[in-house]
């Protein structure tokens, strides 16, 4: 039985109330608490009028309280110093497990981005050598993003940037070269780039080169080694992406964005300014106040942050929302983004930055330093090997982005309950298994036979999904989703270790199996949402 949403019925009931009261501008929330025992949801309405009708909040909040009657709830009641909370009814809980199962894997979805386009650029890795554990962490990150925006009906775009061009560039062909030619290595010259992947490129690059290695001078094998090493790079890259599950759907090079560069600056003309010789981006912003960046150099080269400009002209031209993925490295970065969007024309609302801390990788307690091939630094594929797609995955969505991380490479390849992905998969495969020897599940069943607290608790959990995708959306946090794929798992182990499926009772039965099939479905879609496999054999 399809309901309107109670988050709105509230919303629209309480605008009603304000309006009554002729209150200005309301301007309240309706929030699902984080403490179960504050209700389902809880609004701060009373707080927010009372000033304005000039009252004390909890008087108020309980006058409200009078004013609500709906079917909805099984109980409203007003708390200091305000709150209003609310208690969804046991009937309501009950009649919306066939609601679950009627949208399948539709639910969690909602329409608030339809219509709308969105593009999510992440990773856009260092192209100079392989695909560290800390840039993979915006991964994962960048691509869950991607899929809730996708969730909520916005028309999404990956996007990953590749920096082909620049001093780095050079400095790789050049260490290239010298691996190649190491009698032409001057004594005093030092290594830019170590480990033993530059010797792996440098063969490929030297491969690549061998009928035009001749006609070359060392400058130009310095160049053409460079651009060659970086292209080889990005293919490795991409393929460590796609081994965790990301493809993109755009990649843009740098040296292709840097030819735009003098037709996008005529755009923000007005806030760039010459100083020593040089192009200075210098908007009227008080945080950008004395920290002006360059633009065009005093030599006529143009900067990374040139490029910057060119992109995220493209990308807000093309989109209603922008997201860019960044290291925590890159938080003084923000700040000018928002402004060059601004000084382009655009809402720079409409750019929306999230950041991510670096990852530490550990064996129980001791500490993993470096990696063989990369020489200072573990790659990405290097840990996708050990412990697979799906853990990788979890365990670096598992604790908010801007939180530094351990992440524990024994614990992610354990099979036990201590695993946090294989608790939640085993949940999942554990109901395909009921179902493959379950009585078929009737199109209807008596959902009101499902009144034990394991039965409601876990209800009313497998409700949360749709608003926990639209907050996703609004935060830019996908970590609160794997919190809640274990607690759907703890409920479901828990109400199936206390109550029998399947049993002589062939109503009470299909009931508990309806309950089944919409956790299936709930987890299914939540571990879709994440990239993670919902596997039927464990």
């Amino acid at each position: 039985m399809e309901m309107e949403d109670p988050k709105i019925k509230i919303y629209s009931v309480l605008e009603k109330i304000s309006a009554e009261r002729s209150a200005k501008n309301p301007g309240f929330s309706v929030k699902r608490p984080k403490e179960a025992s504050h209700g389902d949801f809880s609004s701060n309405i009373a707080m927010v009028l009372a000033k304005e009708l000039k009252k004390n909040p909890l008087e108020l909040a309980q006058e409200i309280v009078k004013k609500i009657e709906s079917p909805e709830f099984e109980k409203i009641e007003a708390v200091a110093p305000g709150f209003i909370n609310f208690y969804l009814a046991q009937k309501y809980l009950q009649s919306q497990v066939q609601s679950i199962i009627e949208k399948g894997e539709g639910y969690g979805s909602s329409e608030i981005g339809k219509g709308k386009k969105a593009s999510v650029e992440f990773v856009s890795a260092n192209p100079t050598g392989p695909l560290h554990i800390g840039n993979a962490r915006g991964g994962p990150l960048g691509d869950v993003l991607a899929n809730v925006l996708a969730k909520v009906g916005y028309q999404v775009k990956r996007e990953y940037l590749h920096n082909d061009v620049g001093g780095q560039v050079d400095r790789l062909g050049e260490t290239i070269y010298f691996i190649i030619h190491p009698d032409q290595k001057p004594a005093e010259y030092e290594m830019q780039y170590l480990g033993e992947y530059v010797k792996e490129l440098a063969q490929q690059v030297k491969g690549e080169l061998e009928d035009a290695q001749e006609d070359l001078s060392q400058a130009q094998f310095i160049e053409r080694a460079g651009k060659v090493a970086v292209e080889l790079m990005l293919v490795e890259i991409l393929d460590d992406c796609a081994l965790m599950g990301i493809k993109f759907d755009k990649v843009r090079k740098e040296s292709e964005l840097r030819k735009e560069v003098p037709e996008v600056l005529l755009k923000i003309k007005t806030v760039l300014k010459e100083k020593d010789g040089a192009q200075w981006f210098a908007p009227a912003d008080e945080f950008l106040k004395d920290r002006e960046t360059v633009v065009i150099k005093s030599d006529g080269q143009f900067t990374y942050f040139a490029s910057d400009v060119v992109y995220h002209n493209e990308k807000m031209e093309q989109n209603d929302l922008a997201i860019d993925v960044l290291g925590a490295n890159h938080s003084g970065h923000v700040p000018r983004l928002k402004a060059v969007v601004k000084a382009l024309g655009f809402n720079p609302d409409n750019l929306r930055v999230t950041l991510y801390q670096w990852v530490r990788l550990k064996r129980g307690e001791e500490v993993v330093k470096m990696s063989k091939r990369a020489g200072n630094f573990v790659t990405a594929k290097e840990v996708l090997d050990e412990v697979g797609k799906d853990a990788f995955r979890f365990f670096l969505l598992t604790p908010r982005s801007q939180t530094h991380m351990d992440f524990d490479l024994e614990l992610a390849k354990k099979k036990a309950s201590d695993n946090p992905v294989f608790y939640v998969q085993y949940a999942y495969s554990r109901i395909c298994s009921i179902f493959k020897k379950a009585p078929a599940l009737g199109s209807r069943a008596d959902l009101s036979l499902l009144k034990t607290q394991e039965e409601i608790e876990l209800i009313r959990h497998l409700l949360k999904l749709p608003y926990l995708v639209e907050e996703a959306v609004n935060s830019l946090e996908v970590n609160p989703l794997t919190t809640y794929a274990l607690e759907i798992a703890t409920l479901f182990h828990k109400f199936y270790e206390k109550q029998m499926v399947i049993s002589d009772n062939q109503e009470l039965t299909q009931a508990r199996l309806a309950l089944l099939k919409a956790t299936q479905i709930t987890l299914r879609n939540t571990l879709s949402l994440l990239g993670v496999s919902a596997l039927e054999h464990m």
